[in-house]
């Protein structure tokens, strides 16, 4: 998530546009470096061979050696095509050429790309497409729950659906909003005293907060403090947990606006501001 973040802040900085593809069978396209074998399909035996199994050529969905192989094939193609590896971050990926730039980063099927030259990006999405069989996103909108609004300003990123998804999990959709995320001056009673609630409803609920904080640093704090109480939580820590989801429900549009040649913003769109953007964008790649 942080990678995604840097390279949105880097694009809006420099006035950049973001793509996005998207890879049909991602986990089809792994090699194995290794003999594996597969009981015949139930119904699909061969009569009179019904004792012998398959090799594999290709990897399969449902392979522990699946992921790897995938990102195995893909991490050779980007080198093959002059693709350097950043060190501390196996999915980011940068090529240059002749003074041009061009940032790549892969999350298991899905790629962002992103550069000064529109271009250089042009001929990579060509290329993919020619390697790999690939649907052409666009402009990117939606990534990993985030969704991105592109504008000529800087862009705006927030986790509008994701959270109403949230409130409805937890059944938080109609409850009263609240303009803070927790009560000034709150205090807790001792660690592990107060009436024991399900561990696992509480770190469902946490699990989730942590994830809106992506692009929600307003309510960190709140979402770090409940954190600490997840091995023994009581009544005291999901009221709070609940006030975090009632604080995110009257501020459902908050979300952080990169401004172009400008530091980040915490700020909120209306609806009309945030449905007219998705609809009226276009790639220029069509």
């Amino acid at each position: 998530m942080d990678t995604v973040r840097l390279i949105i802040a880097l694009a809006a900085k420099k006035g950049w546009l973001i793509y996005q593809l998207d890879v049909k069978s991602a986990f089809l396209h792994g090699e194995l470096s290794k003999d594996l074998f597969v009981e015949q399909p139930k119904g699909y035996e061969q009569k009179g061979n019904e004792h012998k199994v398959y090799k594999l050529h290709k990897a399969l969905y449902g392979l522990k050696q699946a992921p790897r192989a995938w990102f195995s094939r893909i991490e050779a193609y980007f080198t093959h095509e002059a693709f350097q590896k950043c060190i501390s971050e196996q999915t980011l990926f940068v090529k240059t050429s002749g003074g041009r730039i061009l940032i790549m980063s892969v999350y298991v099927n899905d790629l962002i790309f992103t550069g000064d030259d529109e271009q250089m990006m042009l001929e990579f999405k060509q290329s993919m497409m020619r390697v790999f069989d690939m649907t052409d996103l666009g402009r990117i909108r939606f990534f990993l729950g985030i969704e991105v609004l592109q504008q000529t300003n800087g862009i705006y990123i927030c986790q509008r659906k994701y959270t109403l998804e949230v409130l409805k999990r937890f059944g938080m959709e109609k409850s009263k909003a609240v303009m803070n995320p927790i009560v000034p001056g709150f205090k807790t009673d001792k660690i592990g005293e107060g009436k024991k609630i399900d561990e696992t409803y509480y770190k469902q609920i946490v699990g989730s907060l942590m994830y809106i904080t992506a692009t929600r640093p307003d309510i960190m704090f709140g979402v770090s403090f409940i954190s600490r109480f997840m091995a023994s939580p009581t009544e005291v820590y999901l009221q709070a947990a609940k006030r975090i989801l009632r604080y995110l429900k009257g501020t459902i549009n908050y979300g952080i606006f990169y401004k172009k040649n400008e530091n980040k913003q915490l700020i909120a769109y209306t609806d009309n501001d945030y449905a007219g953007d998705i609809t009226d964008r276009k790639s220029t790649f069509d």
